[in-house]
């Protein structure tokens, strides 16, 4: 009798976040702000929040975020999460980081001062709101009110004593993801997080030449480094061009060896607080790629300026930008996230489509779409795409940020199922990423 055990298939989540609380939590606030943006009435800030749900998607949010590392992870696997899993850095202490007199540690401590005062007073509203549910509600609502109450004044008293100064927990963030991959060896495969600007990441030669040794170094022996590292992670809304000279250096290192890198895409998500920042190389301007090498002014940029965002993706993150660099880079083995996801008109994704058919190396992965209408929309252009492109779509999560627009890991896994057949998860949550990881 053969009682040998059957092989774990694999299922990957290419696209997930493990961020250690202390680092995370200037985003989290931000996040959390930015979602509460919407009419103030008397009760139209409960039905946008979705009443009792939307307040406990947002406690939740918080709740994860404020774990450590480790049990963030044991979090999304117990949530029905896959057993392989991508956590990407993020770096945010260039979101605070602008050019000339909007520089340095004073105008950082400034920002996160907004931030503060901004979070203070979402979270007073957040508990009027809940007086008034408990208002309407009935004993059994009223019970779970006062536990979301309780949950709140935890939440913000904690967040209330994030400090100010300028210690950055960057190396934190990563000793965090190496030792949590070498726990979990062949499971967890983090990415490091790339920004030009950030020193000790490349060495410029007197002639011009830049090496990126300093980086590469972090990669698994297999990818030629002596760490363990898997990929790179791109985040260009936070202040610099896909284009910059430094990059074009790695992007070479990274197509010669095989080295996948995966790059945030959409109108939204995150962006750099500064009202101008120094950009090298190109940027998108009245509907085209245009050379910059100096000082990029805004026009929005306050926190809750809701064009903040769009202004800055559309200057430095969109497609065409990337289109530049495939043209380079054609076997480059990049992911434009999201595909596209988040612009008006579905713009972004047509064009990331249309890369994909073009360029060899180009992937994209389905990550944080969290409506069910959406996913059917992203399931067409799968559907239809001929099989060199299929292979190169990837399932991706954004756990556990996308906890801030649905009610948990379970209700993202079960639409995701919902929408897309047995034998097409199988290419997405296995056979693709795979490929794309160099596993197979």
């Amino acid at each position: 009798m053969n009682c040998m055990k059957e092989p774990e298939i694999l299922t990957i989540d290419a696209h997930c976040h493990l961020f250690n609380h202390e680092f995370l939590s200037w985003r989290l606030l931000v996040d959390f702000i930015l979602s509460r943006m919407r009419p103030r009435g008397p009760r139209e800030c409960l039905e946008a929040a979705g009443g009792i749900s939307g307040l406990k998607q947002i406690i939740r949010f918080f709740k994860t975020g404020l774990m450590d590392t480790e049990n963030i992870y044991g979090k999304l696997l117990a949530e029905g999460g896959c057993n392989t899993v991508v956590p990407l850095m993020f770096d945010l202490y260039y979101c605070m980081k602008g050019a000339g007199r909007s520089d340095g540690p004073g105008q950082r401590k400034a920002c996160k001062k907004k931030v503060k005062r901004a979070a203070r007073k979402e979270w007073a509203v957040l508990r009027k709101e809940l007086d008034e549910l408990a208002e309407q509600a009935g004993r059994g609502d009223r019970r779970e009110i006062g536990e979301m109450k309780q949950a709140l004044r935890r939440l913000s008293r904690r967040t209330e004593r994030l400090p100010l100064g300028k210690r950055d927990a960057f190396r934190m963030q990563e000793e965090e993801l190496l030792k949590l991959a070498a726990a979990h060896p062949g499971r967890v495969l983090p990415f490091y997080v790339v920004d030009p600007r950030r020193p000790g990441n490349w060495l410029h030669g007197p002639d011009g030449t830049i090496d990126v040794s300093p980086m590469t170094d972090r990669l698994v022996p297999e990818l030629g480094g002596k760490g363990g590292f898997y990929g790179f992670k791109l985040y260009c809304p936070n202040g610099y061009s896909p284009t910059d000279p430094a990059l074009m250096a790695l992007y070479e290192y990274c197509e010669r060896h095989g080295v996948p890198l995966t790059a945030h895409c959409s109108g939204g998500g995150f962006a750099s607080f500064s009202p101008s920042i120094t950009v090298h190389g190109h940027v998108y301007r009245n509907g085209e790629v245009v050379p910059h090498d100096g000082v990029l002014e805004f026009r929005h940029y306050r926190l809750t300026d809701k064009l903040r965002v769009k202004e800055k993706a559309e200057l430095l993150n969109h497609p065409r930008l990337w289109e530049k660099v495939m043209e380079a880079f054609p076997r480059l083995r990049l992911n434009l996230a999201h595909f596209g996801c988040q612009d008006e008109g579905m713009e972004w994704t047509e064009l990331i489509y249309g890369m994909m058919e073009k360029f060899p190396g180009l992937h994209t992965d389905l990550s944080c779409i969290t409506e069910t209408a959406k996913l059917r929309e992203m399931r067409e252009y799968f559907l239809k795409a001929p099989e060199q492109v299929r292979r190169k779509f990837l399932f991706g999560s954004d756990f556990y940020l996308n906890l801030l627009f649905l009610d948990g890991m379970k209700e993202y896994m079960e639409n995701f199922r919902n929408t897309f057949t047995e034998q097409e998860r199988q290419e997405l949550m296995t056979a693709n990423p795979s490929a794309f990881l160099g596993l197979s």
